[in-house]
């Protein structure tokens, strides 16, 4: 990522941290730090700082729908600090990174439990709803990749793709297929209308087409 985004980004952040009420600067510089070098670890390929761009960029665009913004602000920095596509417990151990690290800069109690929660629903897109209706906004702007331009879903495709470089061709296929086939038999793709309105649409184009690839591939 370019110097120029990364200063974009940590503007961002000391926007989010200020905001948030007294903090020590030298804590905040590490933390953001910390957090860049995570979302640039070797192992991601879509789970990167340009996911959390895209995400800040999303919400800003749909910033009229959103009652807290710093939850938001701190579930998208947090929500894929620990990523390692092997492991199961992703979310678990990006929300008890959050609670530390806010905590340390002074958050208060219920902002900490709040973001905690909100990255820990990220497990399962389409489960249960969020705890209100900005946990639903976040969930669906970290889901609206699914509601992109074909090229931009391919590459979204080939980048997690990349990220699981560990299995196979087999494995990657059927489990990529359960994945779509349980977003293309919901009702609806977004739990807000918002965004079933200007997603859900395309996103079970891209998902059919998938759908068709992945068969093709398996019957070759």
């Amino acid at each position: 990522m370019s110097t120029q985004r990364i200063a974009k980004l940590r503007a961002h952040w000391r926007t989010h941290i200020t905001a948030i009420g007294a903090f020590d600067a030298g804590l905040a510089n590490r933390a953001f730090d910390a957090l860049c070098a995570s979302y640039a670890e070797p192992q991601r390929h879509y789970h990167t700082l340009d996911h959390v761009v895209a995400l800040f960029d999303t919400l800003e665009e749909y910033a009229d729908e959103v009652g807290d913004a710093s939850r938001l602000a701190f579930a998208v920095w947090y929500h894929d600090a620990v990523y390692d596509p092997q492991a199961k417990d992703n979310e678990e151990r990006s929300a008890e990174r959050a609670a530390k690290e806010m905590k340390a800069f002074g958050a208060h109690p219920l902002l900490v439990d709040r973001v905690s929660k909100l990255i820990l629903a990220t497990k399962d897109h389409m489960g249960a709803s969020g705890g209100d209706y900005d946990d639903d906004v976040f969930l669906d702007a970290d889901f609206c990749i699914l509601g992109a331009s074909p090229e931009t879903y391919q590459q979204y495709v080939a980048d997690v793709r990349e990220e699981y470089a560990h299995l196979s061709d087999e494995e990657w296929k059927k489990g990529r297929a359960a994945f779509l086939e349980k977003i293309a038999e919901a009702p609806r793709v977004f739990r807000t209308g918002v965004f079933e309105g200007a997603y859900a649409k395309q996103a079970r184009d891209n998902i059919k087409a998938e759908l068709r690839t992945l068969e093709l591939a398996r019957d070759v």
